[in-house]
């Protein structure tokens, strides 16, 4: 097997060097309110895309302005509000799930029933006229089980809601569950027995277009991933398993870290980061193309987090602060399959200080790239330096992106040569080149007060996108400002 060459592309190291995008303009704003949900979990958001968009016909958005009440809401592309849909929530009653189909606007919400029980709902908006339909019941659990969950497919067509069956020592022993088409009518009953596996550690559920599950298994002390296949055409499953830690080098080396996505290939990627069990220290990536239509998987090449990879990255802080004595607080955040069938690994430095009410951090972002055949193509690591107090945590920082072509166009809010502002960078996915930031010239406030609401960044086209922002100290409040870049 090939040494894994690491490119590191000197235009990286541009990132404190940014220019004004005197391409980009600016179309509409209207005042947006803004209440945010601070028991939300800000590592594992159940919802972090709070707007869907409609190409060219505008976009719906998921607002909160009330705490026991959210709104979906349509608008065009001029922003103009077509309608809006409350959905009233019960004490203590969360959202899960936030999509859409060629119908019709979905979202997924848990409480806990009369019986005490726990319960997920659907409520189903109509997404030409807005009229909102009775919640259907998808799903109940006992209240002492593991939290019950959700899968929606891409285009928004299937759901499959999930429990789990645990034994007396809280061993994960089957998933069970219903799977409903886009207009909330089941389609079947589920059941998946995991019995066969052992020290399940995590299980994570995917649904495609089709109708098809997919379950992913981290089991044997943190060191197997295992991807189980149901469809609907067949009550066989199709599996398949590998080994990603064990004893390597002399180093005993577990999971730590684990990330899936079913691509429009039809094809399920899984990366999963790992650790040295004794010092913690982050030891390699693995990236698996699990192919169930010809029963096959593919292995990249192992990327193996070297001291000289440490000094690489260090090399491109132009921060100012101390350097990393090793790799830590980094997680897998995106897989990206390109029109080339080239998949696009990220990955963002991204903690909190420690201590309470400390500040958050999001900084270097990590890419790596394999060709179709899953062989390594580039990796390269770009540099930003984000940072936000503790009410607000990872809202306004860390990134967007949006591929088109073969360029990703990633969205930060940063504060580079004294302008704090929304940059825009594109990286060339054939190659790893990146091209230095490009502020929006916003101008956005800094201050006590929320400036910027990640969530609900979306592009509705290559050069056309929607963002929450205050664009100065003296907007009264946030905007829902449209943005084109010419």
């Amino acid at each position: 097997m090939k040494a894994l060459h690491l490119f590191i592309f000197i235009l990286l190291g541009l990132c404190y060097t940014a220019t004004t995008a005197q391409s980009q303009g600016r179309k509409a704003a209207i005042p947006f309110t803004y209440l945010p949900d601070n028991t939300e979990d800000q590592y594992n958001q159940s919802i972090s895309s709070k707007t869907l968009p409609l190409g060219a016909e505008g976009f719906v958005i998921l607002s909160r302005s009330k705490p026991a009440e959210y709104a979906i809401e349509r608008y065009n592309a001029a922003l103009k509000k077509a309608w809006s849909a409350a959905v009233p929530l019960a004490a203590e009653e969360t959202v899960e799930a936030f999509a859409r189909n060629q119908d019709a606007v979905l979202l997924v919400t848990h409480r806990t029933n009369e019986q005490g029980n726990q319960a997920l709902y659907a409520h189903r908006v109509d997404l030409h006229s807005g009229q909102k339909e009775k919640p259907v019941l998808l799903l109940e659990a006992s209240a002492n089980a593991r939290k019950a969950g959700i899968a929606i497919s891409p285009d928004g067509t299937k759901l499959l809601a999930y429990r789990y069956s645990v034994s007396g020592n809280q061993v994960l022993q089957s998933i069970s569950g219903s799977l409903y088409d886009g207009k909330l009518q089941k389609v079947k009953d589920t059941k998946y027995s995991l019995t066969d596996l052992r020290g399940i550690v995590s299980a994570e559920v995917i649904v495609n277009d089709a109708g098809d599950q997919f379950i992913s298994l981290i089991s044997e002390n943190m060191e197997r991933l295992t991807v189980r296949q149901y469809t609907l055409k067949s009550p066989v499953a199709k599996g398949m398993s590998v080994l990603v830690g064990g004893i390597f080098e002399g180093k005993k080396v577990y999971i730590m870290d684990s990330k899936y996505a079913l691509q429009p290939n039809g094809n399920l990627y899984g990366v999963v980061l790992t650790a040295d069990e004794k010092s913690g220290e982050y030891y390699s990536l693995k990236a698996v193309k699990f192919d169930f239509e010809n029963e096959d998987m593919v292995f990249a090449e192992e990327f193996r987090f070297t001291p000289e990879y440490l000094a690489s990255v260090n090399s491109l802080d132009k921060s100012g602060g101390a350097k990393a004595r090793r790799l830590e607080d980094i997680y897998l955040t995106d897989l990206i399959l390109t029109s080339e069938e080239k998949l696009i690994v990220m990955a963002e430095k991204k903690y909190m200080e420690g201590g309470e009410n400390s500040p958050y951090y999001a900084k270097e972002i990590h890419l790596f790239a394999y060709d179709q055949f899953m062989g390594t193509a580039w990796s390269s690591v770009l540099m930003k330096n984000q940072k936000a107090p503790a009410d607000e945590a990872f809202t306004g920082i860390s990134y967007r992106y949006h591929l088109a072509g073969n360029t990703l166009h990633l969205l930060t809010l940063e504060e580079l040569n004294g302008k704090h502002d929304l940059y825009l960078r594109r990286i060339d996915t054939s190659t790893g080149k990146a091209e230095a930031p490009k502020a929006a010239g916003l101008n956005v406030a800094k201050g006590e007060d929320t400036a910027y609401v990640k969530d609900f960044t979306a592009w509705l086209g290559e050069k056309d996108l929607v963002v929450v922002v205050r664009p100065s100290k003296k907007a009264n409040s946030l905007q829902l400002r449209r943005l084109q870049i010419k």
